[in-house]
């Protein structure tokens, strides 16, 4: 993923955004409010939006593991994510 790996940090704090996949497999990106977001051909152009919106701010962005689903929505409380 080149430099892209670099600007994205866990989320020690709260995150705006989370990258991730939905149940269909496609790249999703969602802001802590739902107000943000889209459906992504891939991982980069998904991280590369979410940087941007949040102005590369460290923090800002947190990639979902492998095995949470995202749905577009709020980021924060359980309601968006959901285990395969």
């Amino acid at each position: 993923m080149g430099t892209l790996a670099r600007d994205i940090h866990p989320a020690l704090h709260s995150h705006r955004f989370m990258v991730g996949r939905d149940p269909h497999g496609r790249w999703v990106v969602s802001d802590e409010l739902g107000m943000v977001g889209g459906i992504f051909a891939d991982k980069d152009s998904a991280v590369r939006f979410a940087l941007t919106e949040s102005d590369h701010m460290p923090g800002a962005v947190f990639c979902a593991p492998c095995e949470i689903t995202l749905n577009l929505g709020p980021t924060s409380g359980n309601d968006n994510a959901g285990r395969h």
